[in-house]
């Protein structure tokens, strides 16, 4: 059999797309069989929520690598490059090391897609298989799992993870997850193993009734953000980020310094904190508060919030809910209220887009609405359509409305024209997909 490169790897994982979104454990469950059980050789850290996951998997990864622990992570989606979603030992995965891994699994992945076992593989199937294989071959001591979707059913599941974070839950892919915050909370806390440990930042009731049965059930322990850890101060640092100090599980932590501006990420890094205490609790370990601080100065997190330029700023979101967009117009209000903003704006068709473009409103000086090179973006028109009727109603009751807005085909396009109409003391945003950012990082 003819061995593929890396972008054949990669054209392969492009055209599993369209083997969408399977609700179904027994295709991860059947190829992690094939290949050795690697998910029984390794401890796993999991992490679930609809929003902050990504920021909460990679502090925690950072956080565990700094005090000297093998350790990897696996998240989703990528923005630019499938070796994005892969990081182990301080460093993404390499092109050729993603090719190794795709091929060492591609003939078993090939047994599964002709079994009965309700299709192909998935993408997102695909990768976690690799993800799996990844900490075997390598030898972690511990691998932090992001899960794609829900929890119950996502294929990161096939862990058996000793601790488990939930950073919040929104209404989501209510089709698949279901239609209240109880039902999608649910979901996500059957992550939660027998005799595990949970931590979450969550406030809301119903979701902190559904984790307390569900530790209750499995005979685990639950760490509650407010109660149990919080961020007892945090300072801004413009354009640069917080120093903050955590109260942890088995002290306070002070002047932790990260790098990411998000108004949320100080309780990201809190849940990051706990978690890393919780796992090495299991090695009868305390974190080195020093290599602590070492450790979350080299942190980036791609797409949050993320400062791409100056004169004029320009800011890449990955905000792709109505919880997330929330907190984006938080974040543009407490640092830019006075300046002039330029919001690009593009979304997928399986988003809350209404509530969504509701809030963007408030922030946008200017409004440029456009669509991500995927076929599941929004259209324009329809957009459009939505936008002139919340215009219209706040517009009467007497909110802020945009100045001026734009329709422009593209990112790339709509990017430019931003650039071109921008002064140096105004901002521009670019948020409502991770699928946007693929055209400007």
């Amino acid at each position: 059999m003819s061995k593929f490169s890396y972008l054949k790897c990669a054209a392969y994982l492009d055209s599993s797309l369209i083997f969408g979104i399977k609700p179904d454990l027994s295709r991860i469950n059947e190829i992690l069989k094939l290949l050795g059980n690697p998910h029984k050789k390794t401890a796993f850290i999991h992490i679930v929520g609809s929003n902050g996951k990504t920021s909460t998997t990679i502090l925690t990864a950072n956080i565990l690598h700094g005090q000297g622990l093998k350790v990897g992570y696996h998240i989703s989606p990528h923005i630019n490059e499938y070796t994005e979603r892969l990081w182990y030992c301080g460093a993404p995965i390499s092109k050729e090391r993603f090719t190794r891994l795709f091929n060492d699994i591609y003939p078993l992945l090939i047994k599964v897609n002709g079994a009965d076992l309700g299709g192909a593989l998935t993408q997102f199937e695909i990768i976690a298989a690799m993800a799996f294989k990844l900490t075997a071959d390598e030898g972690l001591d511990v691998m932090v799992l992001e899960a794609g979707m829900g929890g119950r059913w996502d294929a990161t599941n096939a862990a058996d993870s000793v601790v488990c974070g939930l950073t919040g839950v929104s209404l989501e892919h209510t089709a698949i997850l279901g239609r209240t915050i109880k039902d999608i909370a649910i979901e996500k806390a059957q992550v939660i193993k027998d005799n595990s440990m949970a931590a979450t930042t969550s406030c809301d009731p119903d979701v902190l009734e559904v984790l307390q049965n569900r530790v209750n059930l499995t005979g685990s322990k639950l760490f509650i953000y407010g109660k149990d850890f919080s961020v007892e101060n945090k300072e801004k640092e413009f354009l640069a980020g917080w120093n903050v100090d955590i109260k942890g599980l088995n002290g306070t932590y002070k002047d932790l310094t990260i790098n990411l501006i998000g108004n949320y990420q100080p309780t990201n890094l809190s849940l990051a904190v706990v978690l890393s205490e919780l796992y090495l609790s299991a090695l009868g370990r305390k974190i080195d508060e020093k290599k602590l601080k070492a450790s979350l100065k080299k942190v980036k997190v791609t797409g949050r919030f993320e400062v791409l330029r100056k004169n004029p700023a320009v800011i890449a979101d990955a905000s792709h809910n109505p919880e997330g967009i929330n907190n984006f117009v938080k974040n543009i209000k407490e640092n830019f209220n006075e300046k002039k903003k330029i919001i690009i704006f593009s979304v997928l068709k399986d988003k809350d887009y209404k509530k969504m473009l509701s809030a963007i409103i408030e922030v946008s000086d200017v409004l440029i609405l456009t669509s991500s090179n995927t076929l599941r973006s929004l259209s324009i028109e329809i957009l459009k359509k939505e936008l002139y009727k919340l215009l219209g109603a706040k517009k009467t009751a007497g909110k802020h409305i945009p100045v001026k807005v734009f329709e422009i085909d593209s990112i790339p396009d709509s990017m430019n024209f931003a650039l071109k109409i921008s002064g140096s003391n105004d901002i521009i945003c670019i948020t409502g997909s991770i699928t946007n950012l693929e055209h400007v990082l």
